[in-house]
This record gives structure tokens, sequence and C-alpha cells, in this order.
């Protein structure tokens, strides 16, 4: 998508002819880069969130385009998506400046989603200047290019029948979460036929400005999303603003854009504000950044029940536990520790589990101990506590552990473990059921006695009647024994 005529080239004899061509060219060689690399293995990090990806193409496409821009223009002063995340200021000063975003859609473009794009702004005096943007889409030809004076834009000037553009945003928390969702909310309520995200702010705008949409919005965004597509906007007919209503503030990171002013102001006004701060007050920071060379890893693990103790085993508790923060917490619980300063370790050889990879790692019904500040891991055999005598070492020892992994469980889980010459040990863990189940078992086997019961005095009845009846013969004399009554 080029800024300026539909030949790509700028005005002849502009001041800033030579700036629109240089990034016409490096535009056009990031996007074989990122064309190339759309389909290979990718090597990807996180920035300030699980949601905010880097690749190393993004540092390599960014690198190539500064270079050239600084070998070639080594006056100019330079904002780049990577170098702020790195903790380089962003400052738009009215010296000529360039604003890069080497790949917009980094997580499509780790997902193989090829809706990405390359984004070269340019500002001289605080404002981007239309002669000299340039935005590349790879592996296409473009939106079509937008000249002065071509309108692409429906002119809708109410929300009804419209198609509203918009982006997430990096961060993931509750509150966020509830302001973007409610948004969304307010918009279809209006009546908007529909809200897309499409996973590219620059790319959204630039479907705005060729007419296949109607509005954007966004919260969360940057300088650089912003720096070359608002030109192509502008260039279209269109109007950029801040979501307050005001004039577009680049450093805001929020933003309205619509093919009619009537439009974007009822954008702005049916939007609550999400807080973003300024680009301009503070550098982007890594937060934990960790290369991983896979992406796909499940988000939430299922509950696996862990066994836990004290450093003297002398308490022992079970719980149930997805993640290692989860069991830490559940943990002191259980074991009523007022310490929040403990380590978890392996209550086998002392290891210490410190990071989630370890944790998911181990398995099922894992035994561990907390140890407090001051406390050490101690082998199993070798504690004893103060206030027993010392005990003799035999061939085997056998112990019982009762635990629960339910609340509902009214008896829980015994653990049998048997341990020879304090080197091998076995152990076997018996499930006991729930309420319910012990309930059935319990009638069913009070059934059966009751049934066993009875059989039992209908004998000893039966017997006694006749030891009663033989009796009573005896002491008649010269009655006639008994006959039965034979039925024929």
């Amino acid at each position: 998508m080029k800024a300026s005529g539909e030949d790509g080239k700028a005005p002849a004899g502009g001041p800033w002819e030579e700036c629109f061509e240089a990034a016409v060219q490096l535009a056009l060689r990031a996007g074989q880069i990122i064309r190339k690399a759309l389909s290979e293995e990718k090597r990807v990090s996180t920035k300030t969130s699980a949601a905010d990806l880097v690749t190393e193409t993004d540092h390599v496409v960014e690198a190539l385009i500064l270079q050239e821009l600084q070998t070639r223009f080594p006056s100019h002063r330079f904002i780049a998506e990577e170098a702020a995340a790195a903790g380089a200021k962003c400052v738009l000063t009215p010296s000529p400046t360039w604003i890069v975003d080497p790949i917009d859609g980094t997580c499509n473009f780790v997902h193989r989603f090829p809706t990405v794009a390359v984004s070269i702004g340019f500002a001289v005096n605080q404002e981007t200047l239309q002669s000299s943007s340039m935005l590349c889409v790879p592996g296409t030809r473009g939106l079509g290019g937008c000249s002065p004076g071509i309108r692409p834009f429906w002119g809708l000037g109410d929300l009804s029948k419209a198609l509203v553009l918009t982006e997430i945003g990096p961060r993931r928390d509750p509150a966020t979460l509830k302001l973007f969702l409610s948004n969304m909310e307010r918009l279809l309520h209006a009546g908007a036929h529909g809200v897309r995200v499409i996973g590219s702010s620059t790319l959204a705008l630039c479907h705005l400005a060729a007419g296949t949409a109607d509005a954007y919005y966004q919260f969360g965004l940057h300088c650089w999303d912003l720096a070359a597509a608002t030109v192509i906007i502008r260039e279209a007919g269109g109007i950029v603003m801040d979501t307050s209503g005001g004039p577009l503030d680049l450093m805001s990171c929020r933003v309205v854009a619509a093919g009619t002013r009537e439009m974007a102001v009822l954008i702005a006004q049916a939007l609550q504000t999400i807080n973003y701060g300024r680009d301009d007050e503070r550098p982007l920071a890594f937060m934990g950044s960790q290369t991983k060379k896979v992406l796909f890893t499940p988000l939430m693990h299922p509950a696996r029940p862990f066994r836990v103790s004290n450093h003297d085993r002398s308490s022992r508790r079970g719980v149930m536990a997805s993640s290692l923060q989860e069991l830490l917490s559940k943990t002191l619980d259980a074991l009523v520790v007022a310490s929040q300063l403990v380590t978890l370790v392996l209550e086998e050889d002392g290891t210490v589990v410190d990071t989630e990879e370890f944790f998911q790692t181990l398995g099922d019904n894992t035994h561990l101990m907390v140890l407090e500040q001051g406390q050490k891991w101690t082998p199993a055999g070798s504690h004893t506590p103060a206030r027993w005598p010392p005990q003799r070492r035999g061939i085997a020892k056998v112990t019982f552990d009762l635990y629960k992994l339910s609340p509902k469980d009214v008896i829980g889980c015994l653990n049998v473990k048997a341990t020879m010459y304090e080197m091998y040990s076995v152990s076997y863990d018996i499930h006991c059921t729930g309420f319910k189940a012990m309930l059935r078992s319990l009638l069913r086997f009070l059934s059966h006695a009751a049934q066993v019961t009875g059989q039992c005095l209908v004998h000893m009845g039966t017997y006694m009647l006749r030891v009663l009846a033989e009796t009573e013969e005896q002491a008649v004399p010269g009655s006639r024994p008994r006959r039965g009554i034979k039925s024929g």
C-alpha cells in the first residue's frame, strides 16, 4: 500500500523525494524476507505479555531498515518497535524521524497466518508526511493504492450497517478484557453489522482506506502502528482522531478512524477508555522474556495430586494443583505455614523445584517437602525428632500415610510404603471412595448382614422348637410320638 500516487513515486521535485524512494525500496526488500520466513520455523520470545510476541525475523528486518536509513540519512532520528522494546525511548521531535514497525501482526506471522505488513513512516515537525510513508504487504500486491482525491468510503454517517475493525491489544488481564468486550458490545447494540479483529492494526487501517470497512478503533497500539497507515487514511479522504474526539496524537496509544467525521465521533462517544499510557512517557520493557522453539504449549494444565510434608515429615498432606504457584499456595494453607519465604524440594533427594517447566515434568503423587528459612533437607532415615529416642536401623520399614485428594472423601486415600535396607522403597496408593460410594457399600453390607442374621435366627428358632417338642413328649407318659402328616 503506497501513500502517494498510483505509480508509487513521490511527487517530482518534492523535498523528501529521496526519503520516499528509500522507504519503497526497503519495504519491498523487507517484504521478501518476511514472505520467505513465513513458512519456516521461528524462535519466539515474549515482551510485555504472553500475547506480545517477537521473532528473530522482527530483529533482522528492523536491523536491515535502520542500518540502511542511518547510512543514507545520518542526521535523522529513529523510532522502531524492537529497539523500543529493548529500552530505547520513544520521543517524537520536530527533527525528521523515521518510525518503523518491521512486522506488524507478529502473532499472525508466528502462526503462519499471512495477514502481516511492514510499516515505515516518516515524520517532520511531529507530523507524518504523505509523500514519504510506505507500507508493504508481503506476498500480495497490496490493498490497492489510494491517491489524493479518491474516496472509496461508503459515506455512512451512523453505526447502523457499519463494519467496524479493531484489535485486542497486548493486555489480557480481566479488567482490560472486560472493557474491550464491553466496547464491542456497545457497538453491536448500536446496530453495527459486525466487529472484526484481523491481527494487524496497520492492515486494518488500510482496509478502511480501501473501502472494505467503515471504521476502526483501538486502545494499546503504538506510534509505529499508526505512522504510515494514518497517512494512507488521510490521503483516501478519511478521518483519523483521538478516542476523546480531539486531534490524533501518535504517542497516545489510541485511535479512531472512519470514512466520515460523523462516524468517527459516534465511535469515539460509544467507547470506554482503556488506559495504556503513552509511548513517550516510558520505554517498553521485556517481562521475563524467554525464547522458545515451540510456542503452542497449553495455557492451563489439569490439576494433579501431590504429597507435601514439612521439614521433619511430622505433617503430611495431599494437594491437588495445576501449577507451581498454586501448589505453593495450597501447601502453605494445608500445612499452616505462616512464612511466605519457603523452598519446595523433592522429598526423595532434596532437589529444588523452582521453575514451572521442572514442576510440569513431575509425576502424579510426587512427594515434596516445604522448607522455611533456616531449615534444611535431610534424608528420610536420618532425621529423628528430639523428643524421641534414637531408633535402631532395621532391614525393612513399613509406613502408612492417610491423606485426602478431595474434601468430599470421608476417609481419604491410604499410602503404604515399604523401605528395605533404607535404600529401596516400594509404595502403593489405595484410593478410597467418596461419601456416597462408601454409604452405598455400608448399606449393602448391612443388608447382607441382616439377611445372614435372619437366616441364623430362623435356623435357631427351628432348632429350639424341636428341642421343646422332644422335651414335652418325654414329660407326658404313654403319649404317642407325633407323626408327620404326609400329603398324598
